[in-house]
């Protein structure tokens, strides 16, 4: 038996293991959301290059759910060492933000338009999932030290809208995701966390999977169901390894995203219909200056490469 777990829970044995699973599994995905019609629902007010996606299959993100809850079932029955640890709490958090993003994903699809949950109710799940999971994963007390707790749901929140707002060109999302999941694999290594490397590599063998067919032009899209997913793992893994007041400079790219639609939302509303941007999240506006998709996803990637860099370099002076 324990050789079988020495194979098992060999790193690289189970990257790639879950990473093939992964790949027929998107594949079969593909087959069934077009087979039930649950296509992308494109903006009215969108760039024309994007009415092309309408009816691509969507909502690709249940697979990452469907990885992790098996996956985490399997390490419960054959190893002790998650069992009511940290990592485990954590990827229950992580699952439930893919959750809130599936039922929204259902009602934008069922719908037929783009609107799904209402975004106050969307945020207060954020708000109230985010201060669960540092009470039950990170142990705070909110009556020792409110302002960290408050500082803390902030980023949880921010970092989580930040990544789904990403998620508006074929593989930007995913392609900046996988070099931060490189990144906290890096970290996890250098912290000799054995837990978290897990986590970390069974994302990225997701994502890698996920963008064989998500790369332009996409034949999938993760939908809010991914999005929400990867938001929660970035900030709650950023956390978890304690990186996480260095988010602006490794996920800068997720910052300017939500301060674009914040700011263009606010100057909209500040000049009576004018836009600070051609369009937001930011990407929008690049695409509309007449950039194609491949190059913002390019740029984009190699900005969040750099800050991964930059991070690391601060990270081994300490």
């Amino acid at each position: 038996m324990n050789e079988l777990y020495n194979i098992l829970f060999n790193p690289l044995f189970l990257f790639f293991l879950i990473f093939i699973i992964s790949v027929v599994l998107f594949y079969f995905c593909i087959i069934t959301l077009h087979n039930i019609q649950f296509g992308q629902v494109v903006r009215d007010d969108g760039p024309e290059t994007h009415l092309t996606k309408a009816g691509t299959p969507t909502m690709g993100g249940i697979v990452f759910i469907i990885v992790f809850l098996v996956v985490e079932l399997f390490l419960l029955i054959l190893k002790d060492y998650v069992n009511g640890t940290k990592a485990l709490k954590i990827n229950i958090f992580i699952i439930i933000f893919g959750f809130i993003g599936m039922i929204d994903d259902y009602l934008k699809v069922t719908k037929k338009n783009t609107k799904g949950l209402p975004s106050l109710f969307k945020l207060i799940l954020q708000v109230l999932f985010a201060g669960f999971s540092l009470i039950i994963c990170f142990n705070y007390n909110t009556m020792s030290n409110i302002l960290i707790f408050i500082i803390l749901i902030f980023i949880i929140v921010g970092t989580d809208n930040g990544v789904n707002f990403t998620d508006g060109l074929d593989g930007l999302c995913a392609f900046v995701t996988i070099v931060v999941s490189v990144f906290y694999i890096l970290v996890s290594l250098k912290q000799e966390n054995i837990e978290l490397l897990y986590i970390n590599l069974l994302v990225l063998a997701v994502l890698l999977a996920f963008i064989i067919y998500n790369h332009y032009p996409a034949r999938i899209f993760m939908g809010d169901t991914g999005s929400l997913f990867l938001g929660a793992y970035v900030a709650l893994m950023a956390i978890a390894l304690d990186v996480e007041y260095f988010l602006p400079i490794y996920g800068f790219i997720y910052m300017i995203e939500v301060l674009s639609v914040i700011i263009q939302v606010l100057y909209f509303k500040a000049t009576n219909g004018k836009r600070f941007f051609k369009m937001a999240p930011i990407h929008h506006h690049f695409e509309k200056c007449g950039m194609s998709e491949n190059q913002i996803v390019l740029i984009f990637t190699a900005i969040t490469i750099v800050g991964c860099a930059i991070t690391y370099t601060i990270l081994g002076r300490f």
